[in-house]
């Protein structure tokens, strides 16, 4: 994102820093490291799903944590930022703007629903 606002997005899978996650949405990297922090303890999103440690060309040996789109528009509900807002918007109108004849097909696996109840009881 520029400072401009304006978004452009990669034709491959998205990850980022951290680091660059506080700086596109405009906060203290404080902020976004607790706000991560917070989602993965309260098991919002799961970190073998969402986080990829990965070498740092210019350290040997040396391995950062990048994280997926996924948490990435997760956050975007989560921090007080008006780049993560304009963020989420563009990722929205972008699903919206898909074409309105492609199947969509949504898998939910790994939640037994059975062991749920609406009052709470099991």
């Amino acid at each position: 994102m520029t400072e401009g606002g304006i978004i452009t997005m990669p034709q491959r899978d998205v990850w980022m820093t951290d680091e660059e996650i506080a700086e596109m949405f405009g906060l203290p990297l404080g902020t976004v490291f607790r706000a991560i922090r917070s989602i993965y303890r309260k098991r919002e999103l799961y970190e073998e799903d969402t986080v990829k440690a990965i070498p740092v060309p210019s350290r040997k040996g040396c391995f950062v944590d990048v994280y997926g789109l996924d948490l990435i528009l997760y956050l975007t509900y989560k921090v007080p930022s008006r780049n993560a807002r304009i963020f989420r918007q563009y990722m929205t109108n972008k699903a919206y703007a898909r074409n309105p004849y492609e199947h969509v097909c949504i898998i939910v696996d790994d939640v037994d629903f059975t062991a749920r109840t609406h009052s709470g009881h099991q």
